[in-house]
């Protein structure tokens, strides 16, 4: 039961919690147990929504993280078969190297260079013998004795352009033999430049691609416990609100307890219970007795008498008195508020007994 006054109204609406000095923390508001209540309601429906709309995505987020995975997968093969042509291209590239760089080695010597000189040189004389002799056919064609001085000088000039000629062809083959092995080095080492990049590049790609796909299983399954973690999180916010309301319940329950002690301490003071309390004014609120029933009416006073025990008296003593709400109405001047917020009545100045029955 709720004493009178335990919650007094502030301004703004606001609410204190008011108790007398002996009577523990007092009774929590109703109304706050009914808001958790509701709450707990709001929240339970919360629940059931989230755990609804997570079951029903739960099929639309198996279906795309699939679809996800599958893409991801076919990307991996697909690099998968492009890593192994380029490794494949590249072992088929380095025979062909390395015959280039023999070329390159055989082109870069010295017995290279001079077997290409002499054979020019050959191609030369050659190429002059040829001249000298069509050369004595038309002068002997043309009657000019072979003996003649301009015979000789022809013939010395045709020499001399020979000697020249040969100096020349065996120069530029050895240049050429220098200048054709660079060119072989260089592309025997530019045969290969970008198949290591490439394989390179395609064992990445595959790993990233396999990588992708673990970060979307992960992804998936993050989505679809999303929902039940958030249903778990509400849950435990309605156990929380749960725990408060019954703390909020259990406290009102030991303050009455409290209560009951102090009053029971009132009432069975000095002399007994009866003698105790009809020393002082009587707790005589209807909220703190039980199994009442009519026993007549006071003839000085026309106040009704009852007979009744007391909330917490665990003897079950009864008594017969009068109701404080009563006396309140006719008399009062005896009724007092105790600090625990129970009427007292003033027996003595009703002139009315305040007696034990067996």
């Amino acid at each position: 039961m709720l004493p009178s006054g335990a919650f007094s109204p502030r301004p703004g609406g606001r609410i204190t919690l008011e108790g007398g000095k002996g009577s523990g923390a007092p009774a929590p508001d109703p109304r706050l147990v009914e808001a958790q209540i509701r709450s707990m309601g709001i929240q339970d429906g919360a629940i059931q929504r989230i755990l609804a709309q997570s079951d029903e995505m739960a099929p639309l987020q198996k279906e795309q993280t699939q679809f996800a995975l599958d893409t991801s997968r076919k990307a991996w093969e697909q690099s998968q078969q492009d890593r192994e042509y380029a490794l494949g291209r590249r072992d088929q590239l380095t025979g062909q190297q390395d015959r280039m760089i023999q070329d390159a080695a055989t082109f870069n010597t010295e017995a290279k260079r001079e077997e290409l000189a002499g054979q020019a040189a050959a191609d030369v004389s050659q190429a002059y013998t040829s001249a000298s002799r069509t050369s004595a056919a038309e002068m002997a064609r043309m009657g000019i004795n072979p003996k003649d001085g301009k015979f000789g000088s022809t013939n010395n000039a045709l020499i001399a352009q020979t000697g020249l000629a040969l100096a020349q062809a065996k120069n530029g083959a050895r240049t050429a033999a220098r200048a054709e092995g660079r060119a072989l080095t260089d592309r025997a080492s530019n045969a290969l430049a970008g198949y290591p990049a490439m394989g390179i590049q395609a064992t990445a790609a595959t790993a990233g691609f396999g990588a992708a796909g673990q970060s979307i299983a992960n992804t998936g399954l993050a989505g679809l416990n999303s929902g039940y973690g958030q249903a778990a999180g509400a849950a435990g916010q309605m156990g929380s609100n749960a725990t408060s309301m019954y703390g909020a319940q259990a406290n009102y329950h030991a303050n009455m307890q409290r209560q009951g002690e102090s009053i029971g301490g009132i009432l069975g003071g000095v002399g007994g219970f009866a003698a105790g309390i009809a020393k002082t004014g009587i707790f005589s609120d209807r909220r703190l007795k039980r199994d009442i029933s009519e026993a007549g009416v006071d003839g000085r006073t026309g106040l009704n008498l009852y007979q009744f025990s007391y909330q917490d008296d665990a003897q079950g003593r009864r008594y017969i008195g009068v109701m404080a709400d009563e006396v309140q109405k006719a008399f009062p001047e005896a009724v007092s508020l105790d600090e625990s917020g129970y009427m007292r009545v003033d027996y003595d100045r009703l002139g009315v007994d305040f007696k034990e029955v067996a």
